[in-house]
């Protein structure tokens, strides 16, 4: 406890020393401020001057200078003082020699050293700067090399690259003349072909009118024999029905039969060649009145009524077509199901249409015989039969062929597949009432 009084002076003395020792040694900012040296911070992103020292607004003169930025002092190219600034921030310290621009516009060759610091949160290059003008020859030996390092550097850049431009630019030109005399190449062959296409369109042109009025020709000179032997075969046998024998009355009938089926091949050859050049009158047509007037009124339907059993899945979508071309379809599509209908079950029809997009799409089904998948492109040709042309199955092999040239006219087609019945469905498109918009 004797102690007590002398430790307690020693912490008062000690107490009132400290401040002197802390007065004594001086702060980072005291130090930058009162440097003899010029001295400032430049921020390594932007390249600002964030801060200088009294020392250095007097040795550069400016009276802003924590407002420029080091591009506007060092005579180096922006590019240059951004490796500068890249080379100093990768390392501890670094020292270099620089050319300056002072206020007054004088020139300054200056050594520079620099350390990288973090203040606040800032990357930031502290630089101390002093004049070379001592050892002035020196300063500028080493500046000058080291331009010219860089000099040497950039020419040697500069060439290489106009090298590789002066390749790419032969190589460019090269395949530019190529392209160009290809492109010559494929005009003039198109051109040729656009002529030669030309001169044979109008030769084939030239061919199909000739045949058709061949065609034409033959059909309505044909027409007028063919009747007049249907009329004197009818008036033969008229007159030898009784007195005749057994083999003349069957030379008559061969006649007649034969006659009457010339006839019908003129007129079917005659309807298929009005197809290609009577022009078509489209209009908006009521499918369900057309198909039950071709059902009741045609003559040749008159046994397959007796017989058949049709139904119409109403409603049918109308249709913009050639109202005569609509009812032709329709009775040779009824007709065709009951010349080839079985004989052991009753025929039964089934129409039905559906409205796909700006096309109705109808089918007629029947449980007839149906056709072998290998016949099912065959038979829209023209004189097409699958059987002989005798008295149970009598025709001329145009109905197909004239249903698939009249559905050409308007980018239709028709195609057969096997019907759920059994038999056949035919299946074919046409433009619906309102598409003509």
């Amino acid at each position: 406890m004797r102690h007590t009084p002398r430790f307690l002076g020693y912490l008062l003395v000690l107490q009132l020393l400290l401040p002197m020792f802390a007065w004594a040694t001086p702060s980072f900012d005291e130090y930058f401020e009162r440097h003899s040296a010029p001295m400032w911070m430049i921020d390594t992103t932007s390249g600002d001057i964030v801060r200088a020292n009294a020392a250095a607004y007097e040795f550069y003169g400016y009276d802003d200078l924590e407002q420029r930025n080091i591009r506007q002092i060092n005579l180096l190219t922006p590019a240059q003082i951004e490796e500068e600034i890249a080379r100093a921030s990768e390392r501890s310290s670094n020292h270099l020699f620089m050319r300056h621009r002072l206020a007054n516009g004088n020139i300054k060759v200056v050594g520079i050293n620099t350390q990288r610091h973090n203040i606040d949160g800032r990357e930031v290059l502290i630089s101390s700067i002093y004049d070379t003008s001592e050892f002035e020859s020196s300063a500028e030996r080493h500046y000058i090399k080291s331009v010219e390092q860089q000099v040497d550097l950039q020419t040697a850049a500069l060439i290489a690259a106009e090298r590789r431009t002066r390749w790419i630019s032969l190589i460019a030109t090269s395949a530019q003349a190529l392209f160009i005399a290809l492109l010559l190449f494929m005009i003039f062959r198109l051109r040729k072909a656009k002529k030669d296409n030309e001169q044979l369109i109008d030769a084939l042109s030239h061919q199909n009118r000739d045949l058709e009025r061949l065609g034409h020709a033959m059909a309505h000179h044909f027409q007028e024999p063919s009747r007049r032997l249907i009329s004197f075969s009818q008036q033969l046998k008229r007159e030898v029905v009784d007195a005749a024998s057994p083999g003349t009355a069957m030379a008559v009938h061969y006649i007649s039969t034969q006659s009457q089926r010339l006839s019908e091949l003129v007129a079917d050859v005659q309807r298929y060649l009005s197809l290609g050049t009577v022009p078509p009158v489209f209009e908006r047509l009521d499918t369900l009145s057309i198909l039950q007037d071709v059902y009741q009124m045609e003559r040749l339907l008159d046994p397959m009524r007796l017989e058949c059993e049709l139904e119409i899945a109403t409603p049918l979508p109308r249709v913009y077509f050639d109202k005569k071309q609509l009812s032709l379809i329709f009775k040779i599509l009824l007709h065709n199901a009951w010349q080839y209908r079985c004989k052991d079950r009753p025929l039964r029809v089934v129409v039905s249409g559906l409205k796909v997009g700006d096309r109705v799409r109808f089918r007629v089904e029947d449980n007839g015989q149906g056709v072998a998948p290998e016949y099912r492109e065959q038979i829209f040709d023209m004189f097409s039969r699958l059987v002989p042309n005798n008295e149970e199955y009598p025709g001329t092999g145009m109905g197909l062929a004239l249903v698939a040239k009249a559905l050409r006219k308007t980018n239709g087609r028709i195609s057969i597949e096997d019907g759920p019945q059994g038999g056949a469905c035919f299946i074919f498109d046409l433009p619906s009432a309102g598409s003509e918009k």
